[in-house]
């Protein structure tokens, strides 16, 4: 997937390019300013959960929505995103609240293309600007 995502949390706002490979146990995002520079990579897998952030050396974490809390300033699990992209999760979950602005047709799969999760004073809104299922 490579997308937006937009984070506001009370007066901080942020915006950032993602670009996302999931995989049932893998995960990999990519973050990158709007201008398209690499800020950061956070990858999940068998061997644990690292971040590499541009110019500094890898860290490890107990898992991935750690890693986007010290990026990004929300913890998100790449699983319950993956489920709110492909509408499997209903319009509450985890304290967040789920709207899906708009949807798309890929192949078999219907895919939200924007997504609007708020909890509190945070909202986090995602835009899928091109998807590809693993293996196509």
């Amino acid at each position: 997937m490579n997308g937006r995502i937009a984070i506001r949390q009370g007066d901080r706002s942020d915006i950032a390019k993602l670009r996302w490979s999931h995989s049932v146990g893998q995960d990999v995002w990519v973050i990158a300013s709007p201008l398209g520079n690499e800020v950061a990579r956070i990858e999940s897998g068998p061997q644990g959960t690292f971040l590499q952030q541009a110019g500094g050396a890898a860290e490890q974490a107990p898992d991935f929505p750690t890693l986007t809390e010290r990026i990004l300033g929300v913890a998100l699990d790449p699983v319950q995103v993956a489920d709110w992209l492909h509408g499997a999760t209903p319009v509450q979950t985890g304290g967040w609240e789920i709207k899906v602005e708009d949807t798309q047709r890929t192949g078999e799969v219907d895919l939200a293309r924007r997504i609007t999760a708020s909890r509190g004073e945070t909202v986090v809104r995602f835009v899928v600007d091109d998807y590809r299922a693993l293996g196509n």
